[in-house]
């Protein structure tokens, strides 16, 4: 692959717009680079591990799904997709083991988005630093 990647490219124009660019932007626009430089390392972030954290999705609605629930191993938004209609149809209501399978696997999805969009708030999944 091509040195340097597109994470790392984000990653050193994150870098000079905050630390050469911006103790020169006047007042009303600190916001703004601000919010540029934020949405940079986003970025930067999905293109690190946002392979990764989608095939572990997948993965993980797969392993709960029901054995009926038609999906495309492959595709987030297939896998996304049939999660949603197992849900509205009823197949986690029963308080049951299934139940606290899916509440387990929402959890973990909610903090594997949440590692790239505000890794403040969490850690980045294991294997993906």
């Amino acid at each position: 692959m091509n040195r340097p990647d597109a994470r790392e490219l984000l990653e050193a124009a994150r870098e000079t717009l905050m630390n050469e660019v911006f103790p020169s932007v006047s007042e009303h626009l600190r916001y703004e680079v601000r919010m540029i430089a934020s949405a940079m390392g986003i970025a930067a972030r999905e293109a690190k591990m946002g392979a990764n954290v989608s095939q572990d999705e997948v993965a993980a609605y797969t392993e709960v799904l029901p054995e009926t629930a038609a999906i495309d191993s492959t595709s987030l938004e297939s896998a996304r997709q049939a999660m949603k209609d197992a849900i509205r149809a009823g197949s986690f209501d029963a308080p049951e083991q299934k139940q606290e399978q899916l509440q387990a696997v929402l959890q973990k999805v909610v903090l594997n988005a949440l590692a790239i969009s505000n890794p403040k708030v969490v850690r980045p999944p294991e294997g993906t630093r």
